[in-house]
């Protein structure tokens, strides 16, 4: 038996079909407006797909990862909770949000792309000074030379992934 998917808001959206054990999170119910995406989202809910936020404790575990790998600055309320739930309940993650494919792949959660490719490594980000290359822990101008300090991969953090 296949894992079970959860689902971010494109597929919705983009009315992609996913065949499956299918969950997602209320807060991705939440972002969808449009008429098609409420269409796929009934149909989906015939065929079973159920809406569960994520427990807490999976919830810390994310944001404490997303945190390590520099990425929490990027994630939102609804990226946590559907890293969460697919941590919680060992699915796979169905999205294309490179920021959300970062840290499932640092979790160890698989991942599927809806319309855009799959990342191929995982980065580490850290802020970094434009001007003299310091490392910092936010995006506040460096003290040291004045310059903008901006969010950046670490070469030396990169893993390839395998396929």
């Amino acid at each position: 038996m296949s894992k079970p998917y959860v689902l971010d808001s494109p597929v919705f959206i983009y009315g992609v079909k996913v065949l499956g054990d299918t969950y997602t999170v209320p807060k991705v119910i939440e972002e969808l407006t449009s008429v098609g995406a409420e269409v796929t989202l009934q149909a989906l809910l015939k065929e079973g797909l159920k809406i569960e936020p994520p427990l807490e404790k999976d919830v810390n575990a994310v944001m404490e990862k997303a945190k390590s790998t520099g990425d929490y600055p990027k994630l939102s309320a609804t990226d946590i909770d559907l890293l969460a739930k697919a941590l919680q309940i060992d699915g796979t993650l169905v999205t294309d949000d490179y920021s959300v494919q970062n840290v499932a792949a640092s979790l160890d959660i698989e991942t599927k792309a809806i319309r855009q490719e799959r990342i191929k490594r995982i980065l580490t980000w850290r802020y970094r000074c434009v001007g003299c290359g310091r490392i910092y822990k936010t995006g506040r101008a460096c003290p040291v030379c004045g310059s903008e300090v901006r969010l950046k991969p670490i070469r030396n953090g990169a893993h390839n992934l395998q396929e």
